[in-house]
């Protein structure tokens, strides 16, 4: 699915994760660029499926996202999901475009590998949004574009377990010189948690009974979403 606009001030890629049905991320997708619409910008939103649809082989899928994972913890370019996505870049971006990368879970290492190649390619990315992602390792370069989002209950505890898979850490030297393993050397340095009805699956409901504090699901991440958007663009527009 695409929605295109005449010109467009951004470029912006949603990816999907394991086993996604093709029409799960339309609405988000409609929604995202009605908010850039209604502030006189126009945009070009993409939605792709880094490792196919739910009707593709689940294990071959599951291959794919697990040798993503090893890939990015590594520092290499993925040969899978990553890659499919940098590829459908290539294949639509508009020259002088800024790219904003969107991911839910699996579909969240694609687009941080994605975004790291372009990057070094001498892309402009504004920024990557990881939803209910695994932690994935994050390049130093765009470590302040990156906004990590996994969602808890209204008790403020974790509802998404895909959010616990993964690692951020790795070796490095503490605070008292001794060289050992740091927790959140690779983490993003923005990171939300969410109050959401449901789990893993749930970030873009949009309807009953998946509503807290008058809101669903959909308006809460989308909102998120939108204030950080906000502030990052403020933040290029100063650089």
């Amino acid at each position: 699915m695409s929605i295109h606009a005449d010109t467009a001030d951004i470029v912006i890629y949603v990816s999907a994760g394991f086993a996604t049905a093709s029409n799960f991320l339309d609405d988000f997708a409609a929604k995202l660029a009605s908010r850039y619409e209604q502030t006189g910008k126009c945009v070009r939103v993409y939605v792709h499926f880094p490792y196919g649809h739910w009707d593709r082989s689940k294990r071959g899928q599951l291959q794919e996202i697990i040798r993503d994972m090893w890939h990015n913890a590594h520092g290499k370019s993925s040969i899978y999901g990553g890659k499919s996505l940098l590829q459908f870049v290539l294949s639509t971006k508009e020259q002088g475009k800024k790219l904003l990368f969107i991911g839910h879970s699996a579909g969240a290492i694609a687009s941080i590998l994605a975004a790291d190649e372009l990057e070094r390619l001498g892309y402009d990315i504004l920024g990557v949004i990881q939803i209910g992602s695994p932690r994935s390792s994050i390049p130093a370069t765009l470590k302040h574009k990156v906004l990590y989002i996994h969602a808890t209950n209204p008790q403020n505890q974790s509802r998404d377990p895909i959010s616990r898979l993964g690692t951020w850490g790795g070796w490095g030297r503490t605070r008292l010189g001794i060289h050992g393993w740091k927790r959140a050397k690779h983490a993003p340095i923005h990171q939300r948690m969410l109050p959401i009805i449901g789990s893993h699956a749930d970030y873009f409901r949009d309807h009953n009974p998946y509503i807290w504090q008058n809101a669903t699901n959909l308006q809460t991440t989308m909102n998120a979403i939108w204030t950080w958007i906000q502030t990052l663009e403020k933040d290029v527009e100063h650089d």
